[in-house]
């Protein structure tokens, strides 16, 4: 297709995350220029259930959309496209007219955990690791899948397909029955080799490939916009869509592009670590996965449940009430740089949803120790940012070893000054910061470019991707915290074993 490649082309990234949408505009040369956000609820009906309505999810993007449009006063005959990307592990069931049959399960859900110990004594955890990339666990959709036949026969039953919460999104604005790779990879019943769906896995739920959408590649150009779904977002009839990635491979594309010599650091509601490979591999007896960016692109790493929604626990549940997101999380940095490091002895786990790396516990707890009278709010606040900081080391390690590459820090971290120094310090890592902070938003900029042939390959989009500064760690405080962090080990063994699970 034609694209026009001046100044007037545009491009609209949309990132459907865990909280809320986010869509920017993108005009070639000049960068992003506008973006518009939009929120949505979560639900939490059961203890360890964790659920979205695909219709709100639905809402909140043509909305965010919609008033992006209207507040650039973009012409809408310049949009060449609207890509998207979207949260991994979400999970709908829906019906043959791709009506939804239940709420969407997110990756937080955990109600498939005895489901999923049945799967370990019934299978080869490491030969379905080596196939999907996944190691088996609650978060993933085999012991979902499971968990839905055993508890809701009838929506099982029923469904036609079972989507993630991007792919409805996508279906109601363009239509179409596609899935992305990158999406489809973070499943863990997608095999990594055939890059499909493992019909073997799929077997042992009673289910076959046919029960999912068209594998494709992230850069697909796919069908454009209806003539309604053009009216209610303000833009023209048959716009196409780029089906994009997930919003954890965006971010790292958006952060790192494809280097070799820097991880992705992304802090949202939880954090992870990636690292590209030029093909599929895993770490035989760790907890560290494999998943896919685009075009022969994978990523390996690992993940923490909790990390912004630790912090905003700790915001709403600890500090006075009033003043908003800024000034909540400025008054955590200024407690933060009043405590010496380590906290004076006090230690903070901070596993409020259960562990998923580096080692498999789903059914961890928070924990904190050594508390005293002495110990004040900005203890605790320090405590929880060292506590974060020292998880992530772990998983770091898990990945690289004790010398790994540097990082590049997007999401909520690059808010919280004081806790960029602690990571830093911990790491032992200089960390980058990122020129564009909307990584994921800028990922998906960076995948329509390559769809729509601006750019001539994805490793052309690397030297777009620049930094604004840099966080140096301190030698000292370095050796210092690998004291505390040997504390934090013991504390963990302590308190749950060596083992795995």
């Amino acid at each position: 297709m034609p694209v026009r490649q001046g100044k007037n082309m545009q491009l609209i990234s949309v990132d459907v995350g865990t909280t809320h949408a986010k869509a920017v505009l993108y005009r070639h040369g000049r960068g992003i220029e506008f973006q518009q956000t939009a929120g949505y609820p979560t639900y939490y009906p059961r203890l360890g259930q964790v659920e979205q309505d695909p219709d709100e999810v639905l809402s909140a993007v043509e909305q965010a959309i919609r008033v992006l449009v209207e507040r650039a006063r973009v012409p809408s005959r310049e949009v060449e496209a609207l890509v998207f990307d979207g949260m991994w592990q979400s999970m709908l069931p829906v019906d043959r007219a791709g009506n939804p049959l239940a709420r969407a399960t997110i990756w937080a859900d955990k109600r498939s955990i005895e489901e999923n110990e049945r799967l370990k004594e019934r299978l080869d955890t490491e030969e379905v690791r080596r196939r999907t990339g996944c190691p088996l666990h609650p978060m993933y959709f085999l012991s979902r899948l499971a968990w839905l036949r055993e508890h809701a026969p009838a929506v099982f039953g029923s469904a036609d397909r079972f989507v993630s919460i991007k792919e409805y999104v996508v279906e109601r604005l363009f239509g179409g029955r596609a899935v992305d790779r990158s999406t489809a990879s973070g499943t863990g019943i997608w095999n990594m080799h055939t890059l499909d769906w493992d019909g073997e896995l799929l077997s042992v739920v009673g289910l076959e490939p046919s029960r999912f959408s068209d594998c494709v590649e992230p850069t697909l150009v796919a069908p454009g916009l209806g003539a309604a779904a053009a009216s209610r977002l303000g833009l023209r009839e048959g716009t196409p869509c780029i089906l994009g990635a997930s919003d954890g491979a965006a971010a790292h594309l958006g952060s790192v592009g494809l280097s070799d010599d820097r991880m992705s650091l992304t802090v949202g509601t939880g954090a992870a670590l990636r690292r590209r490979l030029s093909s599929p591999g895993i770490v035989p007896g760790t907890e560290a996965w494999c998943y896919y960016l685009a075009e022969g692109n994978w990523l390996l790493g690992g993940v923490l449940h909790d990390a912004g929604n630790a912090l905003r626990w700790f915001a709403d549940t600890l500090l006075p009430a009033g003043g908003g997101t800024e000034e909540v999380f400025g008054e955590m940095n200024r407690l933060c740089a009043e405590v010496p490091l380590g906290a004076e002895g006090l230690l903070f786990m901070p596993l409020f949803s259960g562990e998923r790396c580096p080692h498999d516990r789903p059914t961890a707890r928070g924990a904190m120790y050594g508390l005293t009278l002495a110990h004040s709010r900005a203890h605790l606040v320090r405590a929880l940012m060292e506590g974060l900081a020292f998880n992530l080391y772990w998983v770091y390690r898990m990945l690289t070893g004790e010398t790994g590459p540097d990082l590049v820090a997007n999401g909520g971290i690059v808010k919280s000054p004081a806790w960029l120094q602690i990571v830093a310090d911990v790491f032992g890592r200089t960390l980058w910061l990122p020129q564009v902070p909307e990584a994921a938003t800028f990922g998906g900029v960076l995948l329509g470019l390559r769809a729509l042939g601006v750019l001539p390959s994805l490793a052309a989009s690397t030297p777009l991707v620049d930094y604004a500064g840099k966080v140096e760690p301190d030698p000292a405080r370095h050796a210092e915290y690998r004291k505390v962090f040997a504390a934090y080990e013991q504390l963990y063994l302590d308190l749950f074993g060596s083992g795995r699970r």
